[in-house]
């Protein structure tokens, strides 16, 4: 029988590296939706987090939803990391937070569908597992020393190379659960400004979902521990990316530049992970690496170890949200699509940031995760902006007027953000109101409150 043997690109000019941010170009008549959603799982009987091996662990898991909806195993080394269908994925994160990655959707009302669906189906068959998922953005009792990492090399090189980068990389890593979301852009000046629309709101949004005060079983003094963990990971690997975004005509070339100068974490060659230490993209271009040279695959490997706050691939891919209860969900999405696909609300929502400096944005994004609503930045009051976002977003989905089948449009799913926001809270500042009072800080309560079901 004929062997396959798999060739890669390799790179010999600049324009391998442009040509998936030019590929992502596409009418506005074609723009979507996508969302991945990382949720947590919780032994039902301690609140713990759910492990990956053992008869009731996160493995177990994945092998009934095979059955269930017909999936096919994603493996490493013929261990089982995740399940696909079509472009729809689940996959897990270090400590086991469960990811689903769904195909570009036309409309948010097809992502709320699926989600839903989603949610019900493996809420069910965690039953039998005594495995609860939770919508939130850390787990609220398990600490990283106390979770088990997936037998993953991608992550066994970074659980060695991160903490050497900050001090909170592995709460990260093994702790933590975001909601993310991907929008398209038109053209290559759309993506730039789109990216620094998205970049200057995101510490705002970070602050409207805050979803994580509580961790280990206590009040953290943050409202989102999450996001205080991804700001003690790898500054130069994570947050607003660079100045440039905001102070100079931004391009692909320049998110390219920013990318050849960022330290390389890994390599995979022949079904081996190879650790890079930290040598730059532009340095193993130039001179190889241990008898290897540069390809396109090692360029795409590469980018994903970049983790700004939104992510530019061949569409911009929006990661700065904790995951959120079942209600909230859908909001994420509905929100940025309101706000960015829309010429006049695009603008809008950037002339109430515009004016902050490279500085400001900084301290910002420092004060989001311990205030989030009552931040206050260069005489603005966040919660003020993030009213004015919510009904923004809530008038150009109107106007939208993309319907579902009884004829509502997709503002419905801000309805519940808007009532947190009138009230002047995020999630996290509803739990802490609980938690002192009616739950007198019983962990149960929480899990209670954000379960998945």
């Amino acid at each position: 029988m004929e062997q396959t043997i798999k060739t890669e690109e390799l790179i010999t000019e600049k324009s391998q590296l442009l040509s998936l941010f030019h590929g992502g170009i596409k009418p506005k008549s074609d723009f979507k939706v996508g969302i991945e959603l990382e949720k947590l799982g919780v032994n039902s009987s301690n609140y713990t987090a759910a492990p990956y091996s053992g008869t009731n662990g996160i493995l177990e898991f994945l092998k009934k939803y095979k059955k269930v909806n017909n999936w096919d195993y994603i493996t490493e080394n013929n261990t089982v990391l995740g399940l696909i269908r079509g472009c729809d994925t689940v996959t897990l994160e270090p400590g086991s937070q469960t990811e689903l990655s769904s195909c570009p959707r036309d409309t948010v009302h097809d992502i709320a569908d699926q989600v839903k669906n989603y949610n019900t189906e493996t809420a069910i068959l965690a039953e039998e597992l005594d495995i609860h998922w939770i919508g939130y953005g850390i787990q609220p009792l398990s600490i990283h020393e106390n979770i088990e990492l997936i037998p993953k090399k991608r992550y066994d090189i970074m659980n060695e190379y991160l903490p050497t980068k900050g001090n909170m990389a592995l709460v990260m890593m093994k702790e933590t659960a975001g909601i993310q979301v991907s929008l398209d852009y038109g053209s290559e000046d759309d993506a730039a400004h789109k990216l620094k629309v998205l970049l200057g709101l995101s510490p705002i949004v970070t602050a409207m979902f805050a979803n994580s005060p509580i961790r280990s079983g206590q009040e953290t003094g943050y409202k989102t521990y999450r996001a205080i963990g991804w700001l003690r990971t790898d500054e130069i690997r994570c947050g607003l990316i660079s100045r440039r975004v905001f102070e100079t005509d931004f391009s692909f070339n320049d998110y390219v530049e920013i990318l050849l100068d960022l330290p390389m974490i890994f390599l995979e060659k022949d079904q081996n992970w190879i650790n890079m230490k930290g040598i730059t993209f532009r340095e193993y271009m130039q001179h190889g690496y241990e008898g290897y040279q540069a390809t396109v695959e090692d360029w795409n490997l590469h980018r994903s170890s970049f983790f700004p706050y939104i992510r530019l691939n061949n569409y911009l891919e929006i990661r700065n949200c904790d995951c959120q209860r079942s209600e909230l969900i859908p909001a994420i999405p509905a929100l940025w699509k309101g706000l960015i696909y829309d010429d006049n609300a695009l603008s809008t929502a950037w002339n109430l940031v515009k004016d902050l400096t490279w500085e400001q944005r900084l301290e910002l994004r420092q004060l989001a995760p311990k205030y989030a609503l009552d931040s206050e930045i260069n005489g603005l009051k966040v919660l003020d902006i993030a009213k004015e976002l919510v009904n923004i977003a809530d008038y150009s989905l109107k106007q939208m007027a993309q319907l579902n089948d009884d004829g509502l449009d997709e503002s419905i799913y801000l309805a519940p953000l808007k009532i947190l926001i009138d009230k002047g809270q995020s999630p996290a500042d509803e739990i802490l109101t609980y938690w002192s009072t009616n739950w007198n800080k019983d962990v149960r309560k929480l899990i209670e409150h954000v379960r998945l079901i």
